[in-house]
């Protein structure tokens, strides 16, 4: 994650490891605040990209991707994480990245 003017980069890379090509759907980005055990605390809000760089499709067996999303600027508070939601197009696996 880095800062630069009016947005937050997030510079993320994925890996399959699996055995059959992963067909990108969408990736969500989302801002988690507060704790899931008390639900009446915790808060998951959607941050929108203002900008997308080299975002896959397609990752191959044994590949990795690199690319970047841009969000409007944030900082992260003492009980906030990021939460980024992978889906699979034309199947049914999703992986779900904190980075609490």
């Amino acid at each position: 994650m880095a800062y630069h003017g009016n947005g937050t980069y997030l510079v993320m890379e994925i890996s399959n490891n699996s055995e059959i090509d992963f067909e990108v759907d969408y990736l969500k980005v989302y801002s988690v605040t507060g704790n899931k055990t008390k639900k009446a605390s915790h808060q998951r809000l959607e941050m929108v990209p203002i900008y997308k760089y080299q975002v896959p499709s397609k990752i191959s067996v044994g590949n990795s991707k690199m690319f970047v999303y841009v969000l409007p600027k944030f900082v992260l508070g003492k009980d906030e994480y990021l939460e980024m939601e992978l889906h699979e197009g034309k199947g049914s696996r999703k992986v779900l990245l904190r980075d609490p």
